[in-house]
């Protein structure tokens, strides 16, 4: 298990954003046989009846694009002192290139930034902190830019009321910058690959590479039928939520235990306790089994937006948290969990830095759909220039 200590990086602001969209459990019935009670007990077992869902050619990367041109519009920030940039996500733009490379052009930021991907899950916004306080406590870099972002809302079926109800569109930046001031954080990650099969996309990559003929295509993309009625694909994401759901109790609250005693810490001095909104019954559990009361660990974020992957930390601190971290010193414990199997966890202190709250994507007037980026695909293949 990974452990360490940085003394000279430091979180200077974070910004989130989600789409305008807002789909309710109660907005498809069609899928529950019109029954609302049965939906009504979707929203208690799970402690969410809502989230928010990216329109059509939205993509995590304009999500978090629009989030980092508020912070740096917040911080005042000169954009050439960016050193590194940071993507951390599992639904990239493209399998190649990188869509940190995309991100660099679009936020104008110096060719002689570094810009890479990280193909992270729930656990991937503190992975991504571990790798940007990692860059600048070596002095490689002096500020390094986290985009954080993922859109899950679209990687299930319809009628797969598993995973579709829960899971919600989010990106989000934060600054990662060196201090002289001494600044102590404390970093642990675990993994268990024994556990991918728990919750995987087990086709369309170089395993399983999907086919290129519509005849060879049709297994791939074959409604399996679980023993409780679920329909999964394999070209789809697949959970199996009791595992995963056993993961989170046995794993994660000894592991954040265990993280206090690296730092010298107890409960009671940690304002905050920032978990990954898996959901409501996850949270709890995991608070109460490392002694923190219901007072510091906001679960709220998860209800209103939907589990946010990755995202859900950052976006817990701007949504629930925005005021404290801007007006004050908060010491917060971050902990995210989850694909992989992965987990890692962080103690660190923000002392009044720009938080955006939560903000509504707006979607620039003329945005590409898919038929526009295939037509422009076309055109530039076959030689026939932009229309």
């Amino acid at each position: 298990m990974s452990k360490n200590v940085f003394r000279h990086a430091k979180i200077s602001g974070i910004s989130a954003t989600v789409p305008k969209n807002e789909i309710r459990l109660q907005d498809e019935l069609q899928f529950f046989g019109g029954d609302i009670k049965k939906a009504q007990r979707v929203t208690k077992m799970a402690g969410i009846d809502r989230r928010r869902v990216a329109e059509e050619g939205v993509a995590p990367s304009d999500l978090c694009q629009y989030a980092a041109e508020k912070l740096f519009a917040g911080l005042g920030l000169d954009r050439s002192t960016v050193d590194a940039l940071v993507f951390v996500s599992q639904s990239p733009d493209y399998f190649l290139p990188a869509t940190a490379c995309i991100l660099q052009d679009k936020l104008k930021l110096p060719k002689t930034c570094a810009a890479f991907d990280v193909n992270q899950g729930c656990a991937g916004y503190v992975y991504g902190l571990w790798i940007a306080f990692s860059l600048v406590e070596s002095r490689a870099c002096s500020r390094v830019l986290l985009l954080e972002g993922d859109g899950l809302s679209r990687l299930a079926d319809q009628d797969n009321r598993v995973i579709t109800p829960i899971f919600g569109d989010c990106g989000t930046a934060t600054l990662v910058e060196y201090t002289p001031e001494e600044s102590l954080s404390w970093f642990m990650l675990g993994t268990d690959g024994g556990g991918a099969e728990a919750l995987m996309w087990p086709a369309g990559c170089g395993r399983l590479p999907l086919p290129q003929t519509p005849e060879e295509y049709a297994p791939y993309c074959e409604r399996l039928i679980d023993a409780n009625g679920t329909p999964w694909r394999l070209n789809r994401t697949y959970m199996d939520g009791g595992a995963v759901f056993e993961f989170t109790l046995n794993v994660v609250p000894n592991h954040i235990l265990e993280l206090l005693r690296f730092a010298q810490k107890e409960p009671e001095h940690i304002d905050n306790l920032v978990l990954h909104q898996a959901n409501r019954q996850i949270m709890q559990n995991i608070a109460d089994k490392t002694g923190f009361p219901p007072e510091k660990a906001p679960m709220d974020t998860f209800s209103k937006y939907g589990n946010l992957a990755g995202a859900s930390i950052p976006s817990a601190i701007c949504d629930a948290l925005a005021t404290q971290v801007q007006s004050s010193q908060r010491q917060l414990l971050l902990s995210g969990f989850g694909v992989g199997l992965s987990w890692a966890s962080a103690i660190l202190t923000t002392n009044r830095i720009w938080c955006s709250g939560m903000l509504d994507y707006e979607t620039p007037a003329g945005h590409p759909k898919p038929k526009d980026i295939i037509e422009h695909w076309r055109r530039k293949i076959t030689g026939q220039g932009e229309p």
